[in-house]
């Protein structure tokens, strides 16, 4: 599993402008430390409270991953080569090639010689370039914000096994039609969107039976 990181920063204030952390939820970048590079995905960032009248207190989440825990791929999409990351058998794309996303993604088990079983916490999130998604067979899972903020107008599953996608994972994306994520079925294949504690049970059960990560 992912490393987590948690810290708070105080930022002044300047008049009625507030200042927000370089950050901002749903980014994801390479980070150096100790001469190597790891993955960070920024999972929430927060303000807090006021410390005192000009200052105010922000608290920033990061899902970390080491060297030897993600590997950095190149994706075709729609003809073109784009970089992307694999993480515990996650795919998505950080965020400063998140403009090259363009058209149809294909979500297939296999990137180069990487296997991919799902796509990460906001692995394409903000992408606006992106039209629709397509999703394999054995590719199984779509985490947290996955698509959110996308221009996806699109998407189509498999018929062979059910992709379980947590119901986030298109929010904000005002060019899909509207849906109950829960009940109605606007796309063609197998799969199940949910949250909360049926989708971590769901998550559980998956990496019993397909993960090998």
């Amino acid at each position: 599993m992912p490393h987590i990181i948690t810290y708070t920063e105080e930022i002044e204030e300047y008049g009625y402008s507030q200042q927000r952390p370089e950050l901002k939820t749903g980014d994801k970048y390479l980070h150096g430390v100790d001469g190597k590079q790891r993955l960070r995905i920024v999972l929430s960032v927060r303000f807090d409270k006021y410390v005192w009248e000009n200052v105010a207190q922000w608290t920033t989440v990061i899902e970390e991953y080491f060297e030897e825990e993600y590997t950095l791929c190149v994706l075709s999409v729609d003809k073109s080569d784009v970089p992307v990351f694999v993480a515990h058998g996650m795919i998505g794309v950080l965020t400063c090639d998140k403009d090259k996303i363009c058209g149809e993604l294909v979500i297939s088990p296999k990137v180069e010689d990487t296997i991919v079983k799902g796509v990460a916490r906001y692995g394409f999130f903000e992408c606006p370039n992106l039209t629709k998604v397509v999703f394999s067979p054995m590719v199984v899972i779509a985490y947290e914000y996955a698509f959110a903020k996308s221009g996806i107008e699109d998407m189509a599953f498999n018929e062979e096994v059910a992709v379980m996608v947590h119901i986030t994972a298109v929010d904000d994306c005002e060019r899909l039609p509207k849906f109950d994520r829960i009940f109605d079925r606007p796309f063609p294949g197998l799969y199940l969107m949910r949250g909360g504690e049926i989708f971590q049970k769901w998550e559980e059960d998956l990496r019993k039976d397909y993960f090998i990560i």
